[in-house]
């Protein structure tokens, strides 16, 4: 919640929604939010997570690898894939199978409306979140206002996803956003 404390959301219905009064229905341990050095520490990091994971018994199939681009998120399953991991992409053009096994992986505007145990949002680094490409340079406040928003927003629907858990990584230097974290 803290991500869109004291923004003023429209709330579609000819008024403002501030948060005011938000009580949330589940109860889950704190966000875990981690940075590193570099992009090969914030993997081995995450491959730690999911041997965790599967050394409790609980298949990888209930954990989702959040990350802002399709590039990005390629970039994780190729590491994770050659320690061994076994990745499942959700695609927008196609349902997900759910008996296939493996570490869901999905973009932040794809994992819209799911639940998993478990999210792990990936690469949140400075000029990745927030994108910069869309409003963010704009010379209009009331543009660089709204990619904001929307920025902090999906963000946060990424971190809602989760039932259980949420691990937040970074590398190189983090994303503004998580100071709010």
């Amino acid at each position: 919640m803290r991500l869109l404390t004291a923004l003023e959301i429209d709330d579609l219905d000819g008024g403002m929604d501030n948060q005011k009064g938000y009580k949330s229905l589940l109860h889950g341990i704190a966000p875990q939010v981690m940075n590193f050095n570099s992009f090969e520490a914030e993997v081995e990091y995450i491959i730690d997570c999911l041997k965790q994971i599967k050394a409790r018994g609980e298949p990888l199939k209930g954990t989702c690898l959040v990350a802002r681009t399709h590039s990005l998120l390629k970039q994780y399953e190729s590491d994770l894939k050659q320690k061994g991991i076994d990745t499942y992409f959700i695609r927008r053009s196609e349902p997900e199978d759910q008996t296939t096994p493996g570490l869901r992986m999905a973009t932040m505007h794809r994992v819209k409306g799911l639940e998993f145990d478990r999210v792990i949002i990936a690469g949140v680094n400075d000029g990745i979140v927030p994108y910069e490409g869309y409003g963010a340079g704009s010379s209009d406040s009331a543009v660089r206002r709204d990619s904001e928003i929307q920025e902090r927003a999906l963000l946060y629907v990424s971190a809602t996803r989760a039932k259980r858990e949420v691990l937040v990584t970074s590398f190189g230097e983090a994303s503004r956003f998580l100071g709010d974290l």
